[in-house]
């Protein structure tokens, strides 16, 4: 049941600003304190108030889920039950949440759980709002859901503003309004909309319970001129007849950003000082708060150098003054520094230099730029950054698609000592020597049988020797295939003249086929096969590499066996190696395919080189770049908006070509998308040296050697048989 609730100026207060600004929400955390003493009466009509509210919107038919955390049933340490529940205008309902996370105080799971389940507002009545901001916070960086949320409004009894606004995590939190009772010692701030009127607001509207619908009218609210500095101060105990001041941090500016900042007040005759906007939206213009980027140099993406003082783009982030000692340009600093531009607000860059992304490691150690974003040195990076640590920081939409190829060799020309054996494959000569052996067994066949016939017909009696006419076939089989006589042959039978006679006509054709293509290949060159595809790549016993080892942290954890094996392959070098590597013929460079079909590439790669490099038809993998913050930074939603408008109206590929024309060396880009298109120089026919004929060279010289060493094994064979016989006669000479 709901408690009944007498009506005070608070209580219109509370339904004013609940019904503007938290009716259009599907779900609002209210975070409050059941300990109510006698010092905190405001706190108990604070919560009575809430509820009528709520109440009221429940019966004109609104349907809100709300969830309630009562911070006195909490063990601050973690270790006592939790009391978080939630309602849909009263249903309550048990919220479940895996509690595998570490934390200090068990409102921080409690928050956390309300915020994975979709919370757009949240009310807190607390003595300690700090203590909320905190585990509001942690949700913030734990929170698997991250929907960026609309309202705070905080109600406040003893806490002071110029305390509870220069929290520093409130940054994360512009939209919020502190309501608490005015005091001696409150200061008075310059209202930001300069209105400095009041308006009456209808007592009847709180109470009063319309019909079911989705808006609610007022009745025309009569206004007078009053200064805020004339409002009466009144003991916070007597709360019924006090001025509720509403306040809020400032947020905006290039300075004093954690400043309180009073918005109005409202009085005990239900009327507003000033009729100003509550929660004015602080992020549309920033009025020149400075935003802390980093960069890396990067090209096309981003160029960050140093340079004299006012020549340069933006300022330094370790710089106070506004000397502009940075030159920043590229495609995506063109992208931040246009946001800075729309939103007004400062750029202070820290540059990393070329390549230094940096990483963050699971000790929580991080290096690089991207190890600022996480200990919040600076609030947002950019530079070429993929999706490497979505859970821990926050990316923003995708700016352009990114896709890594390889500039590796390109075909080799076989090695003229080749040229004899290069017109048949492998697998035809092998055919063609078990061919050549088989007729020499044929051949030697006939010649066996036709001297059987003669010994048994003619009675001719002669040895056969066997070795020696196989040989002898083999000769003349190797001649005809050649189509060379190989000496006095004998075909004394018509087998033998009939066989020879079909192995010369198959030869013929053999021939002709062998000499052409030999010609072709010693007037035009050819080219061992082109390795341009990933799959190829992942075959050969080739490595690559590039200056960081972002290069594959994408494809690092990869199920898939060609890009493990790819990874597996990859190497981190400096500039000097790569340089050198850019010219080896078994060694591949890492090049980026750009969206505007440029190619991005580092100073290592030249032109000379590339005269024996080919680009891979296909990409390692592709990937879309993205700006990375920390968690929770409240811009990224405008940057998102941002980066979709430059990107649909094509500002970012005009950036992008513009930066490409200006660093990269236009003739090497020229020959890389040469390559790409798959062209390759042909060369001219050229005359023949004798590096041409090395083979057939080397195959005489071969012959004579093996000849030679034969030749001198048959005369020291022929001299030990001489010298063995002269000893036997000796012998028997001397036995006679």
């Amino acid at each position: 049941m709901w408690p009944t609730h007498t009506q005070t100026h608070v209580t219109t207060l509370l339904q004013l600003l609940i019904q503007r600004y938290f009716a259009q929400f599907s779900s609002v955390l209210i975070v409050h304190d059941g300990r109510v003493d006698a010092d905190s009466a405001l706190q108990r009509e604070y919560l009575e108030a809430v509820q009528l509210a709520f109440r009221n919107l429940s019966q004109q038919g609104r349907l809100i889920g709300l969830q309630w955390i009562d911070v006195s049933q909490l063990d601050g340490s973690g270790g006592g039950s939790a009391s978080c529940r939630s309602s849909n205008c009263g249903d309550s309902y048990n919220n479940t949440c895996a509690d595998n996370l570490a934390y200090n105080d068990e409102l921080e799971l409690c928050v956390l759980r309300a915020v994975d389940i979709v919370t757009e507002g949240f009310i807190t009545i607390l003595s300690d709002t700090v203590r909320f901001l905190h585990a509001r916070y942690f949700a913030t960086r734990n929170a698997e859901l991250r929907l960026k949320d609309k309202f705070y409004l905080f109600f406040c009894e003893h806490e002071r503003p110029e305390e509870l606004l220069s929290t520093e995590i409130l940054q994360f939190y512009p939209h919020h309004l502190m309501v608490t009772p005015e005091t001696l010692t409150a200061q008075q701030s310059d209202n930001p909309q300069g209105i400095s009127n009041k308006t009456k607001v209808n007592s009847k509207y709180t109470h009063q319970i319309t019909n079911t619908t989705a808006t609610t009218k007022l009745t025309k609210p009569t206004t007078t001129t009053m200064p805020l500095s004339t409002l009466a101060t009144a003991s916070p105990s007597a709360h019924r007849d006090i001025n509720i001041q509403l306040w809020t941090q400032k947020f905006v500016g290039a300075s004093g950003n954690l400043e309180a900042l009073l918005l109005d007040a409202f009085l005990p005759n239900e009327t507003f000082a000033r009729n100003a906007e509550l929660y004015p939206n602080k992020v549309n213009n920033l009025r020149g708060r400075t935003i802390r980027v980093g960069s890396i140099t990067y090209i096309p993406y981003v160029v960050a150098n140093y340079v004299p003082a006012g020549i340069g783009d933006v300022d330094a982030l370790n710089s106070s003054d506004y000397s502009r000692t940075i030159s920043y340009l590229g495609s995506e600093a063109e992208l931040m520094k246009s946001f800075c531009e729309v939103r007004n607000c400062h750029i202070r860059l820290e540059p990393y230099g070329a390549d230094n992304w940096g990483y963050i490691y699971e000790n929580e150690s991080a290096t690089g730029m991207l190890g600022d974003v996480y200990t919040q040195n600076v609030e947002v990076a950019i530079g070429c950054i993929y999706n490497w640590y979505n859970n821990i920081t926050e990316t923003s939409n995708i700016i352009a698609r990114s896709s890594v190829a390889i500039l590796g060799p390109a075909p080799a020309q076989f090695p003229a000592w080749r040229a004899n054996i290069m017109p048949f494959s492998n697998a035809l000569w092998i055919f063609l020597i078990l061919t050549i052996l088989l007729c020499a067994a044929v051949m030697y066949l006939i010649r066996f049988v036709a001297s059987l016939l003669d010994k048994w017909l003619r009675g001719v009696q002669c040895e056969f020797q066997h070795l020696t006419a196989f040989g002898q076939a083999t000769l003349d089989m190797f001649a005809v295939f050649i189509q060379q006589p190989s000496g006095p042959t004998s075909l004394n039978t018509f087998a033998a003249r009939f066989f020879l006679a079909m192995i010369l006509c198959a030869t013929i054709t053999l021939e002709n086929t062998y000499s052409g293509q030999l010609k072709s290949i010693l007037t035009v060159p050819l080219f061992t096969e082109a390795v341009d595809t990933m799959e190829k790549w992942s075959k050969t016993d080739w490595t690559w590499s590039a200056p960081s080892i972002v290069w594959v942290q994408t494809i690092d954890s990869s199920n898939i066996e060609k890009e493990q094996i790819m990874a597996e392959k990859f190497e981190v070098r400096d500039y000097d190696f790569l340089y050198n590597a850019s010219f080896r013929s078994d060694y591949g460079l890492g090049i980026e395919r750009l969206m505007s079909g440029s190619f991005s590439f580092g100073d290592y790669v030249t032109a000379p080189a590339l005269e024996t490099k080919i680009v891979s038809k296909d990409d390692l993998y592709f990937d879309w770049t993205r700006a990375v913050s920390i968690r929770g930074w409240p811009l990224m939603p405008l940057f998102d908006k941002h980066i979709r408008a430059c990107v649909e109206t094509g500002l970012f590929v005009h950036w992008e070509r513009k930066i490409v024309a200006k660093y990269l060396n236009r003739q090497t880009q020229e020959i890389m998308l040469n390559l790409a298109s798959g062209h390759i120089n042909k060369l001219p026919p050229q005359k023949l040296t004798i590096e041409n004929i090395s083979g057939a060279t080397f195959t005489l010289l071969f012959g004579c050697l093996i000849a030679s060493f034969v030749f001198v094994l048959e005369l020291t064979a022929h001299y030990f048989n001489k010298f063995q016989g002269l000893c036997i006669q000796r012998n028997e000479k001397s036995e006679n």
